[in-house]
């Protein structure tokens, strides 16, 4: 009897770990096609841009997010548009605000086009566990456990099956990246950059990507079109 008991309270609490909030599929809804597209126009994984997408914006619902259009707290470095979240009295950077919210998934996957993360795209598009550790080794976050969040929301929400892929098996290593020296060590091949102290009047984000000061300038979409990787030249 007792045994019975644990048995259907562990099935009960398995069930609702996996529980699937409707918000979350509200999102993915959305921005499952503009993801795809960076898929096949940019070579990232439509798994880890949702899952990037749903982590830094707080499922869309973070201040940035909803006053700026932007999911992805990415820095207003080389950017000639508005800017959200400095005045003119400021030091900071500030963050890049966008037209509309696909513009911001626009500019996130020409952003991991940039040379810091060049080394990932000899994982596969449906190798989201590569994806996810090599992210946070090339020093996109400085959140140890950034690999494995986007993990749990990409397998919760089986973001694996958007591109045709499949649930990978969790209890095998990811894979290495290739490097032309075996020998560096993590943080000797990858710059990792501190965060700058944050004033308290400084909008929130959820995750605040490490970005290169010399990033890409964003390319909008022309036409409803994804830029092709040409238009970076």
């Amino acid at each position: 009897m007792c045994f019975c008991l644990i048995f259907v309270a562990f099935s009960a609490f398995s069930a609702s770990a996996q529980t699937k909030h409707q918000r979350y599929l509200d999102y993915i809804e959305r921005y499952k096609n503009v993801a795809l597209q960076s898929e096949r126009e940019f070579g990232i994984p439509a798994s880890i841009t949702l899952a990037q997408g749903l982590l830094e914006s707080s499922v869309g619902q973070s201040k940035m997010a909803l006053e700026a259009n932007n999911h992805f707290g990415i820095k207003a470095y080389h950017w000639t548009g508005e800017v959200y979240g400095v005045d003119s009295l400021s030091s900071r950077v500030g963050y890049r605000k966008y037209g509309c919210p696909e513009d911001s998934y626009l500019d996130h996957a020409q952003f991991l086009r940039g040379p810091r993360y060049s080394i990932l795209y000899q994982f596969d598009v449906t190798d989201y566990r590569s994806w996810a550790q090599g992210l946070r080794d090339c020093g996109y976050a400085e959140d140890a456990n950034y690999p494995t969040k986007l993990i749990k929301i990409i397998e919760q929400y089986e973001l694996y099956a958007i591109n045709g892929g499949h649930r990978l098996d969790g209890t095998k290593p990811v894979q290495q990246m290739e490097t032309d020296n075996d020998e560096q060590t993590s943080s000797e091949r990858w710059h990792h950059r501190k965060r700058r102290d944050r004033s308290k009047s400084q909008p929130e984000v959820t995750q605040t990507s490490q970005q290169e000061e010399h990033q890409q300038p964003f390319t909008p979409m022309r036409q409803g079109r994804v830029p092709s990787s040409a238009d970076n030249d």
